[in-house]
């Protein structure tokens, strides 16, 4: 890495803690030079003004969250799997990086700037992850083929973000992870394909016959989705 792209990196560091820490308007270019160890001078070589450093934030986050996912994915062929690690990815993604999960989900999400800007269309390289994941299951078919896709989409990242946003909102306590797989099988009991009615039965009582040797679920996970669920 340059030394001009690690100086950028080095900004863009800084206004991604600066901007989750207070908001957009109340945080200054001065108090992000500070944090970024450069002149505010500096800040304009590489960003027009204090929006465009701040729609700058996604297409660089999004690119991490693309290059991590796919290493996720990795080796996983069932489309099935494919949801539920990407439902626990997405999870873990905003979990680890709660001041990027403010200023995306608090203040981005609700900005017609920001759907009007270049950064808006980098954002959308994971939806159409999503969507591949989606489309490859109706191929191997697993998912409906009756169901619209672009739905489905919109369904499972609008669970996720309403997921985190309230989480945000009731000061990142609980855990999110405690919640992923339920997110995940409401979404695939919905859209994926069930075996035929014989053989859902003799599954019913092999799960069945599974969950009596399975420790209850902990009333901390009760506790928890209970929490964001209000």
């Amino acid at each position: 890495m340059d030394k001009k792209t690690t100086r950028r990196q080095q900004i863009l560091q800084a206004a991604i803690e600066i901007f989750g820490r207070s908001s957009f308007d109340d945080a200054s270019i001065s108090e992000i030079a500070r944090r970024a160890r450069v002149s505010e001078g500096t800040i304009y070589q590489y960003f027009k003004n204090k929006q465009d450093l701040f729609f700058s934030i996604p297409r660089e986050k999004t690119k991490t969250f693309s290059i991590q996912l796919d290493h996720y994915l990795k080796g996983v062929t069932d489309a099935r799997e494919k949801i539920k690690k990407f439902a626990w990815y997405y999870l873990h993604f905003f979990r680890t990086n709660p001041e990027y999960a403010r200023s995306l989900m608090l203040e981005m999400r609700v900005s017609k700037d920001f759907a009007r800007s270049g950064s808006y269309k980098g954002v959308r390289r994971f939806t159409n992850q999503a969507l591949a994941i989606l489309k490859e299951g109706q191929e191997q078919g697993v998912i409906r083929r009756d169901v619209d896709i672009y739905l489905t989409r919109h369904l499972l990242l609008g669970i996720l973000e309403h997921v985190i946003t309230r989480w945000l909102l009731k000061g990142e306590k609980e855990d999110l992870m405690l919640c992923h797989e339920q997110l995940s099988d409401l979404i695939l009991n919905g859209i994926a394909i069930h075996p035929k009615e014989e053989t859902r039965e003799a599954g019913g009582r092999l799960i069945a016959k599974k969950r009596e040797s399975r420790p209850r679920q902990s009333e901390e996970r009760k506790k928890a989705v209970l929490a964001l669920s209000i």
